[in-house]
Formats: structure tokens, sequence, C-alpha cells
């Protein structure tokens, strides 16, 4: 991988360049770029979540109801959980302690960032949680199942939108050697498949 291309991008520049039939050497650093602000702003869409399995610490999460079953992480889907606490006391002056672990457990493998707690969440005002969560991200092993597991989809997606793109800033003149701003608006861009690949990775608040 290019050292410009961000870690947690959902594609590559050799990918993108093969696909529109670029050498290697062609458009790099704004193709990368472009690759970056897809990323970002398809991440963004989905509720700012990470694709890429990353290691979060103390994310908390709000209590609004004590007879509340479950707590969605902000990102899915759960590897594993190293801590689950909750708090009580004062936000000023908080009180956190670790769950039994026999009050809690991950629903459906993790894949939807979801636990079910067993019992009320009375006195109780947020629980914080440590986890590991997202997808492995090997372009060099896409083939494998265990090395690589981001879905086929949002790649597609990250490379069609980088395509598109990439083609518009041909069309208009623009130098292979640059790219205008690190930001995309992809409402002109998404068609109705497209947003509906969106839709099945979009991360919203529920509260039950």
């Amino acid at each position: 991988m290019n050292q410009i291309e961000i870690a947690y991008a959902l594609t590559t520049v050799d990918r993108v360049q093969t696909r529109i039939g670029l050498g290697t050497a062609v458009g790099t650093p704004v193709l990368a770029a472009i690759i970056a602000a897809v990323t970002d702003r398809i991440e963004g869409e989905c509720g700012g979540r990470r694709f890429l399995r990353t290691t979060y610490t103390n994310e908390i999460i709000t209590i609004f109801n004590q007879n509340q079953k479950y707590l969605n992480v902000k990102n899915t889907p759960i590897e594993s959980v190293s801590s689950l606490q909750y708090r009580t006391g004062l936000k000023s002056a908080p009180n956190y302690t670790d769950f039994n672990n026999d009050d809690w457990e991950i629903v459906n493998d993790g894949k939807e960032g979801m636990i079910r707690v067993y019992g009320l969440f009375a006195d109780i005002n947020a629980v914080r949680i440590s986890y590991v969560a997202g997808y492995k991200i090997d372009f060099t092993n896409t083939g494998s199942p265990t090395a690589h597991t981001l879905p086929a989809d949002i790649t597609d997606l990250a490379e069609r939108l980088t395509v598109k793109i990439w083609k518009r800033r041909e069309r208009e003149g623009n130098s292979t050697e640059s790219f205008e701003g690190n930001t995309v608006t992809l409402d002109k861009l998404l068609n109705d498949d497209d947003k509906e690949i969106l839709s099945r990775y979009k991360r919203l608040p529920q509260f039950i």
C-alpha cells in the first residue's frame, strides 16, 4: 500500500487505477486524496462508524430508561469486550463499577453492535465500554475470510465513487496532480442502489 494512503481507507490506489485502466504511476497522490475523502464521507453517512477494526476505550453510553435492555455501541461488528462498567453518582464525581459477567452478553456474535443487559438500570446514569470492533482490512489478502473481512459492497461503493470524482475532474480539465478540498458531497453521486448499500451499515441511536 502506498504510504500516502490512510490506514482505514475502504479501497486502495492500486485497485482504483486498475479499475480505471490507469498506469500505476498515474494520479497516485490525487487518487489517494479522493479515496480518503470518500472513506471519511461514507463513514460519516454511516453514523460516524469506523470500518477498520479498532480498539475503543471507555466509550460512554447514556442510559435514558431504567427498563432499557440493550446497549448499542458506536462501532460494529463487535469482536470482543474487555470492560463493561456502569456509572452511578454525579457526572462530576462518577463511580464506575464492573458488571458481573453473567449480567450481560454480546448479541448475535456482535454483528449488530448490541449488548444485552439483564436487570434494571435503576440509579445507573451511564455505561462505559472498552471493546474491539470493525472489520479486518488487508487488500493483499482479499480472498481470505480471516485476513480481510471488510464487506465487498462497501469497497465497491468506495471505488465507484472515487472513479466518478476522478472522471468528473478530467471532464473539468483539472490537473491530475492536485485535489482541491478534502470533502466530498455524495448527494449527486449516489444512485438508489448506493443509498441502499449505505443503509445497511448506518449506525443510528436506539433507546430500547
